[in-house]
C-alpha cells in the first residue's frame, strides 16, 4: 500500500418542479441565492464569480467543512479557488444535544445529504448547459473538508457520469480533505479496535496480499488526537442513530463493500457488553416453543392478555437477536462499484489530502509510545487510505482490467508461444501494458500528506472563521491549485468523439 501513498441507491431526493430562488444580497462578484429543500426549509447556495464565466466553463462545488448556524450563512472560497467559477452549497448539519432544542427541521443525519441533493439538483439545472444533445454536459469539480469531505464524496461518487450530452452537468473530479469516509470505524465492535496477540503466522506463508487493501490485524490500535476525537465524539449528536453510519451517502467506503460488522444499540456500548446471555427461564420457553412445533404461535390471543406478556415477549426477541450478533458477525463482502451494467458511472479523477499524523500515538494506558506497533490506527489519513484502496481496487478489477491472456493455441498456436510470450494478441510488451494501467491508476487516484498548519481548523466543530476554518492555505492550496490545473487541461484535451 506504501507504493500508492507515495502520491499519495441513486441519489435518491425528488427534485421540484420549479425551484424559486431568492437573490438575497449581491456584493462584487458573489450571489447568494435561497434554494427550498422541500418541507424542510431551505438553504442558501452561494456563487462566486458566475456572471463572469459561460457555460463551458469547469465549475467549482464547494461543500464547507462543517455547517454554520443561522438563516444565511456565508462560507469564505478558499484562495485557491478564487479564479474559478464556483458554487459553494451551504448545507445543514449541527450536533444535537440531550435537550429538545426547540429546532423546526432535525438538523442531524439525513438532513445534510438532502440539503446537498437538493443544492446539487439547484446548480446543474441553473448553472449546467442545459439539455440540449448537441451541447456537451458542463464539468464540475467538487472539494470538501471535515464533515463536508464526507458528503462530497458521496456527491461524486453518485454524480460521476460519463459526459453524455443529454446531461447538463457531470462531475469529473473530487477533492477532499481530512474526510471521514466510514463512521463504522468509531462504533467499538469494528474490526479496528481489535486486538491480537501476536502477529499471524499464515500471513507471512501464505500468497501475497492485495497491494490495493489495507490490514487490521496489526496490535493496540490507537486514534488520532484532535479534530478526528471531537468528529467521533460528536457522531451521536451528528447521527440519529447508529444505524445512519452505514448509510454510504456518510461512509462512502460501504458503496465498495458490505459492513464487517452489526448495527449496535447505541454509538459506545459494543455487543459483548450491550446484553447478557439468555436467562435459564428464556431458554427453557424457546425450547418449549421448539417440541410444540409452533403450534402456540397459532392460537388466538386473549383480548385480556397483559401488555406485560408483550414487552416480555419483545425483551425475549431483542435478547435472542443480541445474543445471535455476539456469535456471529457479517463477513465483510466486496461490491462491484460502479455498477457495470446500464450505468454511466464512473470513478471520478480524486485527491485525498490529510494532515500529518504525530509520530507518537496515546495507549490505553494513557502514556504515549513509540513502540512500532503502537501505531496509529484510525485517523484522517487511514480513513483517506482506505478509500483510496478501495477505488484503485475497483479500476484494477472492473474499470481497467488486465487483458485476459489468450491460450497459446487462440492465436499463433504452440510454435509462437516462445516467441510470443511476453506480449499480447495485438503485439503490446505485457509488461509496458501493466506499467501503463498501474500509472492510470494513480493518476486517477491520488493521496497527499500535508502539513496541519497548512489546512488549520478549529479543533470544535463549527469553530473559526474564514480559510482557517478547513481552508486551504500553503502546501495544501499549492497541491490542490497544480492538481486541479493538470485535470482541467487533461478534461479539455480529450477526444470529443467520446461523447455519446
Amino acid at each position: 500500500m506504501s507504493r500508492w501513498l507515495c502520491w499519495t441507491r441513486a441519489w435518491g431526493v425528488a427534485r421540484p418542479r420549479k425551484l424559486q430562488s431568492r437573490f438575497l444580497s449581491t456584493h462584487s462578484s458573489i450571489e447568494h441565492v435561497r434554494v427550498p429543500c422541500a418541507s424542510s426549509g431551505g438553504i442558501t447556495v452561494s456563487l462566486h464569480n458566475i456572471s463572469k464565466q459561460n457555460a463551458t466553463t469547469p465549475l467549482m462545488i464547494i461543500i464547507p467543512p462543517f455547517s454554520q448556524p443561522g438563516p444565511d450563512p456565508i462560507t469564505p472560497l478558499p484562495s485557491c479557488f478564487q479564479d474559478y467559477p464556483a458554487a459553494v452549497i451551504n448545507y445543514r448539519w449541527q450536533a444535537q444535544d440531550g435537550d429538545d432544542r426547540g429546532d423546526e427541521f432535525p438538523l442531524h443525519w439525513p438532513t445534510p445529504i438532502h440539503d446537498v441533493s437538493f443544492g446539487y439538483s439547484w446548480i446543474m439545472d441553473n448553472l449546467g448547459s442545459g439539455r440540449d444533445i448537441s451541447t456537451d454536459p458542463r464539468p464540475a469539480y467538487v472539494y470538501g473538508s471535515y464533515l463536508g469531505a464526507s458528503l462530497a464524496a458521496g456527491l461524486a461518487l453518485t454524480e460521476s457520469h460519463a459526459p453524455v450530452r443529454s446531461r447538463p452537468m457531470t462531475i469529473r473530479g473530487l477533492i477532499a480533505l481530512n474526510g471521514i469516509y466510514n463512521w463504522t470505524m468509531f462504533l467499538p465492535d469494528h474490526p479496528i479496535h481489535k486486538i491480537k496477540a501476536k502477529p499471524s503466522s499464515k500471513r507471512k506463508k501464505g500468497p501475497l496480499r492485495n497491494p490495493f487493501l489495507l490490514d487490521y490485524d496489526d496490535p493496540v490500535p490507537v486514534e488520532e488526537e484532535g479534530i478526528f476525537t471531537s468528529l467521533k465524539h460528536q457522531a451521536p449528536g451528528l447521527f440519529s442513530g447508529p444505524s445512519n453510519l452505514f448509510d454510504p451517502f456518510a461512509s462512502a467506503c460501504l458503496f465498495f463493500h458490505s459492513a464487517n460488522l452489526h448495527v449496535p444499540d447505541d454509538f459506545t456500548t459494543p455487543l459483548s457488553s450491550s446484553s447478557s446471555p439468555l436467562s435459564a427461564e428464556f431458554t427453557a420457553a424457546i425450547d418449549a416453543l421448539e417440541a410444540a412445533g409452533g403450534s402456540l404461535c397459532n392460537q388466538t390471543q386473549p383480548a385480556d392478555t397483559e401488555p406485560a406478556d408483550t414487552e416480555s415477549a419483545e425483551e425475549l426477541l431483542s435478547r435472542a437477536t443480541t445474543l445471535a450478533k455476539q456469535q456471529k458477525p457479517p463477513r465483510k463482502g466486496y461490491l462491484v462499484f460502479p455498477p457495470r451494467h446500464h450505468s454511466t458511472l464512473r470513478l471520478p479523477s480524486t485527491l485525498f489530502l490529510y494532515d500529518r499524523p504525530n509520530k507518537t500515538g496515546r495507549g490505553r494506558g494513557g502514556a504515549s509510545s513509540n513502540k512500532p506497533n503502537n501505531k496509529i490506527k484510525n485517523s484522517f489519513q487511514t480513513q483517506a487510505s482506505d478509500l483510496a484502496s478501495l477505488m484503485m481496487r475497483s479500476l484494477d478489477m472492473h474499470e481497467l482490467p488486465r487483458p485476459k491472456q489468450a491460450a497459446p493455441w487462440e492465436w499463433e498456436g504452440e510454435e509462437g508461444l516462445d516467441s510470443n510470450s511476453g506480449f499480447n494478441p495485438n503485439g503490446v510488451a505485457r509488461g509496458d501494458e501493466d506499467d501503463a494501467r498501474m500509472r492510470e491508476i494513480e493518476r486517477r487516484v491520488q493521496s497527499f500528506e500535508v502539513d496541519p498548519s497548512s489546512s488549520s481548523s478549529s479543533s470544535s466543530l463549527g469553530g473559526g472563521e474564514g480559510e482557517e476554518q478547513g481552508g486551504l492555505g500553503g502546501e495544501a492550496g499549492e497541491v490542490v491549485g497544480e492538481w486541479l490545473r493538470e485535470r482541467i487541461d487533461e478534461d479539455f484535451g480529450e477526444e470529443r468523439d467520446v461523447l455519446v
